[in-house]
């Protein structure tokens, strides 16, 4: 018999918590955090949630430094969803910043260019995420190509300036390495917050621009 006082439970939103676990992550709370996404993990049989859950208790060794332990929860998130693009690009970056396996991050970021061959985002970051790489291996002409493919496009189906990562050009210029299209880049960034009317990275862009400027004059001319 079903009793009338007893309040029904809502099914539980993976997206809402792991929403939560991060707000417990910015106020670090890690211990908070953990044993949320530890409690929902071990009652869904949902394949998606399992992946979400997995994939920010990623988030939340990597904050504290455990990239390892990281590492084997992205790893389980990526064999429940294969075809995720996000995760991908996350790994490959944690195999380049973390474990110096640069050849296998780059077989991850061109795996994203196959599953979505016409994301403009997700192939931006996928060149950029090749690029940073091939600077680790201390391939230089290949590098400097990865920026050039990262723009080639100036940006076009961008939603948001926000989306434009600069991780690539910050490295290269610290190597020196592919000087004019650093700059290119710069600009097209800048004309790109100038068309979507996006006055923070506007001023911040200009600002990258002028100090490029600074130390490169003769690229300015």
């Amino acid at each position: 018999m079903i009793d009338p006082n007893k309040k029904e439970e809502l099914p539980i939103n993976p997206t809402q918590v792991c929403y939560r676990a991060f707000e417990l992550m910015k106020a670090k709370q890690y211990d908070d955090a953990e044993k949320l996404l530890a409690n929902n993990l071990t009652h869904t049989e949902d394949k998606t949630a399992n992946a979400l859950y997995h994939s920010a208790l990623g988030v939340l060794y990597k904050m504290q430094g455990e990239f390892k332990t990281a590492w084997r929860h992205y790893t389980r998130a990526e064999k429940l969803l294969p075809q995720d693009p996000a995760l991908k690009i996350i790994m490959a970056r944690l195999l380049i910043d973390q474990f110096a396996e640069y050849t296998q991050a780059i077989k991850r970021a061109k795996k994203v260019l196959e599953i979505l061959p016409n994301n403009p985002v997700f192939c931006h970051q996928a060149y950029i995420t090749m690029g940073l790489a091939y600077c680790k291996k201390g391939d230089k002409q290949k590098a400097i190509g990865m920026l050039e493919k990262s723009q080639e496009k100036d940006f076009e189906g961008f939603i948001t300036a926000k989306n434009i990562d600069f991780q690539l050009v910050e490295m290269l210029l610290r190597k020196s390495w592919g000087v004019d299209s650093c700059y290119r880049f710069l600009n097209k960034a800048l004309a790109f917050a100038k068309s979507r009317k996006e006055e923070p990275f506007i001023d911040a862009f200009q600002k990258m621009l002028n100090a490029f400027e600074k130390e490169y004059p003769q690229n300015s001319i």
